[in-house]
């Protein structure tokens, strides 16, 4: 053996610990887990069907993008639903106030990716959307649309009675209709499951969880129907009449009990 041969071994041997670190990282998958948060929000507003909650996303051993969430809730009839995420907030940081409530540094976004570190936490409040309901409702709210429009632009519309009076209408009836029968919510138990979307692979131990509405949840969750009427009301009024001042807008929610069952899949 050369002295050159010698400086080969010995230059391999120092690249070896920085291949395997690499192989390592290549063929290591992230371990992802959620943790939920106690109180999810249920609702059904303009929007339609509403599942919002606060979670904790954990990434182990390496760093995952996420770039899809969506959540399935399945009633105890054999009802399905599934809803995508719509917008998230992030918790940033906290700045603590001496004098006062601690103040939390949020980042709102829209619905793209997300990146678990695997040093850190992702604390995230994610809106849900019933995917089927944008569907239902644009086919017989885009009628509706165009027959306001109609008489925006001959100038039948001009004072509040006359958008009040939208409501006769057979266009804005069958919107109050379809959204009657998207309203998807009824007593009993839902079971909960998430799933996560990533470009690259990863393991997610999928949990259910399970929350209950009773029959006083489903009636004050419908009271949004005739709350719907007026916020579409309300849009015609600012869009129509200038200098017109909105009025505020209040919705019913509901904050069930999310309990983790013990299956594991």
């Amino acid at each position: 053996m050369n002295v050159m041969d010698c400086v080969a071994i010995v230059g391999a041997a120092a690249w070896t610990p920085q291949i395997g670190t690499w192989v390592f990282r290549t063929l290591t998958k992230p371990e992802v887990s959620l943790h939920l948060d106690s109180k999810p929000e249920i609702g059904y507003t303009s929007f339609g069907p509403i599942f919002n909650v606060r979670f904790a996303l954990l990434s182990e051993k390496k760093d995952v993008i996420l770039n899809k969430f969506s959540v399935k809730l399945r009633h105890e009839s054999g009802a399905s639903y599934t809803f995508d995420w719509d917008g998230i907030s992030e918790d940033l940081s906290e700045i603590q106030n001496p004098m006062g409530p601690t103040m939390s540094i949020k980042k709102t976004s829209l619905p793209l990716i997300v990146k678990v570190l695997h040093t850190g936490v992702a604390q995230l409040f994610v809106r849900f959307q019933h995917k089927q309901f944008k569907v239902n409702f644009k086919k017989y709210f885009d009628p509706s649309l165009a027959q306001y429009n109609l008489l925006k632009n001959s100038g039948t519309l001009k004072t509040e009675e006359d958008i009040n009076n939208l409501v006769l209408t057979r266009e804005f009836n069958d919107v109050i209709k379809i959204l009657n029968s998207e309203f998807i919510w009824s007593a009993g138990k839902y079971t909960v499951t998430f799933k996560f979307d990533s470009p690259n692979k990863f393991s997610y131990k999928e949990r259910e969880y399970t929350f209950i509405l009773n029959q006083d949840d489903i009636d004050i969750l419908r009271k949004n129907i005739e709350t719907i009427k007026v916020d579409l009301l309300e849009g015609a009024k600012v869009d129509t009449i200038p200098d017109y001042k909105r009025k505020e807008i209040y919705w019913e929610w509901r904050h069930p009990d999310l309990q983790r069952k013990d299956v594991i899949r």
